[in-house]
């Protein structure tokens, strides 16, 4: 486990160079959203966002060990023991709200920035959820109806969750 803290973010994973960009996490992820591709096609291109030399990188379970390591090795949080069912990031609607929220908060242009992808997470999800409208899509995307809850108040939540 690294520490931001006081380790450089690492290039590599055991012995395969990757490049760690942001921008290659979000391709990443987009990827595996997009179903018209066939797995052979996601693998190939997996490959290419992620390692230089594509004859020389992991294959199998040895791939999916590397690019899940990629992916979260940034969190060091427990995961929650009941995992969301509904999709709580999309980077494709919620680029505009990630874009500006960089811009506001952190004075970072996404479009110009040279960051590593654990950077890019870890900052995403620590922001102050008061500034973010990012976080506070997400806490309207998490939001579930209750029992207690009046007509209006159920109403309200599922009109914003339509909406985002």
């Amino acid at each position: 486990m690294n520490n931001v803290l006081y380790e450089e973010l690492p290039e590599k994973w055991k012995d395969y160079r990757l490049n760690t960009w942001f921008q290659v996490g979000v391709q990443i992820y987009l990827l595996f959203e997009d179903r018209e591709l066939t797995d052979f096609e996601r693998t190939q291109t997996l490959k290419e966002l992620l390692f230089a030399d594509t004859d020389n990188c992991p294959v199998g379970e040895e791939l999916d060990e590397c690019v899940s390591w990629f992916l979260n090795g940034w969190c060091h949080d427990r995961s929650p023991r009941e995992r969301q069912k509904r999709k709580l990031l999309d980077f494709e609607k919620d680029q505009w709200r990630i874009y500006a929220d960089f811009r506001q908060i952190y004075g970072i242009n996404l479009n110009e920035a040279d960051m590593h992808w654990w950077e890019f997470m870890g900052m995403l999800w620590n922001m102050p959820q008061r500034q973010s409208s990012f976080l506070q899509v997400i806490e309207i995307r998490r939001k579930k109806i209750k029992k207690g809850m009046s007509k209006d108040e159920k109403t309200a939540i599922m009109e914003a969750q339509y909406i985002y």
